[in-house]
């Protein structure tokens, strides 16, 4: 076995090792979040914020996760408004990011996804950005660093982020709040009326986004 692959698994190993014998698992508990959050909200959720913002910003593929994540922790309401503001603000600075620092980079990378971005932009603006948000055929952290690319403003950036998100923000939040009422896993709380519900939203989101971007689309033109 190569060297770089022994020293990646002995890497990972310790990393595990030291997870378990200083009882990292605890970290996975739900109810550990949600009490924090009980206890110190503000705190928790400055911090919860923060670390969504750097993740975003960062272009980590975790903004779907995080989203969950806040609906567990905070509910519906809170984690909504928390997950919308963190994942604009995430996705402005990754486009700066990308537009003054990695330009060269992402465009070597990514030359025939930016080709595609730039005619869509030509031809419907920044419509085209809300369609992309609202029906997620690009990754959320992969179009970030694109638009960086294009001559859009970042006002009218974060404007079509911020309205872009709002459905599939809803949707993962209320899925979050369901799965984090859940204090036993049983038969009878996974089939609970609202988490089914959030799944029944989750499995047809893709059909009521296209029709809500076609319904925007001939109000816009009329």
């Amino acid at each position: 076995m190569p060297v770089k692959k022994l020293a990646l698994a002995a890497f990972i190993a310790t990393v595990v090792t030291l997870y378990f014998v200083g009882g990292g698992e605890k970290y996975l508990s739900i109810r550990l979040y949600q009490d924090l959050f009980a206890q110190s909200p503000v705190i928790t959720a400055t911090v919860f914020f923060f670390v969504f913002v750097v993740s975003t910003s960062c272009s980590l593929p975790v903004t779907a996760a995080l989203i969950v994540a806040s609906g567990i922790i905070f509910g519906t309401v809170t984690g909504f408004f928390i997950s919308l503001l963190a994942s604009t603000l995430g996705g402005t600075v990754a486009l700066y990011s990308s537009r003054y620092l990695f330009h060269d980079l992402i465009n070597r990378r990514f030359a025939g996804q930016v080709e595609v971005v730039n005619k869509g932009i030509e031809k419907e603006g920044a419509f085209y950005l809300f369609g992309l948000r609202m029906v997620p055929l690009i990754p959320f952290w992969l179009l970030n660093l694109l638009m960086g690319l294009t001559s859009m403003r970042v006002s009218v950036f974060m404007l079509a982020t911020l309205c872009g998100m709002v459905p599939v923000t809803l949707i993962l939040v209320y899925t979050g709040g369901q799965l984090g009422d859940i204090d036993t896993f049983s038969m009878a709380a996974i089939f609970s009326p609202g988490l089914i519900l959030a799944l029944g939203l989750l499995a047809s989101f893709p059909l009521l986004a296209r029709g809500l971007v076609g319904l925007v689309r001939r109000h816009s033109r009329d």
